[in-house]
This record gives structure tokens, C-alpha cells and sequence, in this order.
């Protein structure tokens, strides 16, 4: 899903990238890159301490041009000891850097803020696809995803291809719309 936008256009879009340090990756790139988004949240720790954990452990959104995007990945692989390597999510079908819509990315920034208690996130892909729906009403108006059973609950999942999928909590079924061939 490219939003309609060239690979080569040269303005900010955001990228999913992997890494093993999440954390000073986060602090390499600030500097580099237009935007970072790396989804935290608090949890306390052994001795009852409250450390911050990645919600999407390895992985950090990066708002920055495409060229930059691919240079930053290449220094980080030349030279990974005055950079972080991390890897941009490509698409499967042609190894191209994924651009991730900025409407995944308010997605997941209102699923990870800190009153966000009812959502989860999950990185496999062990769910089946089924009935698609667009959410038509509340702070989730407007968002597409597939009706899947999790927990003996019925709840809409969205995917962010490639990346990860986005339990929404439970949302009435009267604020549900199917999406047909004719409604897309």
C-alpha cells in the first residue's frame, strides 16, 4: 500500500525498520531522520521498578525521504560501529521499502498511548483472515481491518502489511460496516 507515492518522490514518508537496539537506534536516528515513532510502554519491573519496553520489540518508524531512508540503512550496515544497523521493511513482492501510510501511523500512535489499556499488538500472523469491515462511528471511525475471534471475543484486526496487526478493542457491531466490492 503505497498511498499513491513514487519511491523516488523526494518528501518524508514513513518506513518500518527492524533492528537489534531499539532503543539507541532510536537515539542515532532523532537527528537524521524528520520523525521518529518508537511505540513504549511503561511496565514495572523486577523490585518494582518501572522501566520502558518496546510494544513492538526491534521496531521504530522512521519519518524521512526515501533516498535518506536507504542511505541511513547502508551506513548502518558499512559501518556499524558509528551507527546502528536496522533493515527497512520491503515489500514481499519486489523488494522495494515499504511505505507505511500515515493512517497506520495515527493508528498505532492512538493504540499505544498510555490510556490505551485494552489494546494489544501482535507481530505473528497466526490469524485468519475473515470478514473485512470498516469501523464506521467512535475514535476508531473510519478504519479497515478483518473480523477475527481472539480470546472467545469477536474484535477488529488491522493490518499494517508486512509489519505487524493491531487488535482494536472490542467495538459494538452496530458501528461495523461489511465492505463489499460496492462500499470499497
Amino acid at each position: 500500500m503505497n498511498e499513491n507515492i513514487k519511491e523516488n518522490d523526494n518528501h518524508s514518508q514513513w518506513f518500518a525498520i527492524k533492528t537489534p537496539q531499539d532503543f539507541k537506534a532510536e537515539g542515532v536516528l532523532k537527528d537524521k531522520c524528520d520523525e521518529i515513532f518508537f511505540p513504549k510502554e511503561t511496565v514495572i519491573g523486577p523490585g518494582k521498578r518501572p522501566r520502558q519496553k518496546a510494544v513492538i520489540p526491534h521496531v521504530l518508524f522512521i519519518k524521512t525521504t526515501h533516498d535518506n531512508a536507504l542511505a541511513l540503512e547502508d551506513l548502518g550496515r558499512k559501518h556499524p560501529e558509528q551507527n546502528i544497523p536496522f533493515w527497512i521493511y520491503r515489500y514481499p513482492a519486489d523488494k522495494r521499502i515499504q511505505i507505511i501510510p500515515q493512517s497506520s501511523i495515527e493508528l498505532l500512535r492512538l493504540l499505544t498511548a498510555d490510556d490505551s489499556t485494552q489494546c494489544r499488538i501482535y507481530t505473528g500472523h497466526e490469524f485468519k483472515e475473515k470478514e473485512l469491515v470498516r469501523v464506521t462511528d467512535g475514535i476508531y471511525k473510519g478504519y479497515q481491518g478483518y473480523v477475527q475471534r481472539v480470546k472467545k471475543n469477536k474484535h477488529v484486526i488491522v493490518k499494517i502489511e508486512g509489519v505487524c496487526m493491531v487488535i482494536l478493542p472490542y467495538i459494538h457491531p452496530d458501528l461495523l460496516q461489511p465492505i463489499t466490492a460496492e462500499t470499497n
